[in-house]
């Protein structure tokens, strides 16, 4: 079995790491990790890639991301991506699914604030990278 994460640090998914990992322990899957990087100081900001005073550092950014995910999920596989300044939810959501489909995904593990909601947020990736797969979909939507 291979399971995939998008990953953006952020604390849900993070959890989505966690839970990708204690599964894949049991059934012996393999975990790819992803990670879309804008070249984009502010979006890093947003994100908490870097600090506000700080330049944008692709290779310190993904030394960061790497880290974590070796903390939480070792032995994982990580991929990332450079993409344009500016680029839209949508995209990344594009990009990742692609990434599913391309390793052959059995699962994809997202976290997600947005759970539950009727209508998903325009800033959201995770109705994007679920639409239509044909891989299991696990939603983490609290940390604990």
């Amino acid at each position: 079995m291979k399971f995939f994460v998008p990953y953006d640090g952020t604390e849900l998914a993070k959890a989505a790491l966690e839970r990708a990992a204690v599964l894949g322990k049991g059934v012996d899957a393999g975990i790819v990790v992803a990670t879309i990087i804008p070249k984009d100081g502010e979006y890093a900001h947003r994100r908490g890639w870097i600090a506000s005073n700080e330049e944008f550092d692709a290779d310190r950014i993904k030394a960061t991301l790497r880290e974590e995910i070796d903390d939480i999920a070792p032995g994982a596989e990580f991929r990332h991506a450079i993409v344009r300044s500016h680029v839209s939810a949508g995209n990344i959501a594009t990009r990742l699914r692609d990434i599913a489909m391309e390793i052959e995904a059995d699962a994809v593990f997202l976290g997600s604030e947005n759970v539950g909601s009727i209508a998903a947020p325009v800033s959201s990736i995770g109705s994007n990278v679920a639409t239509r797969v044909p891989y299991d979909i696990y939603l983490v939507q609290s940390r604990d």
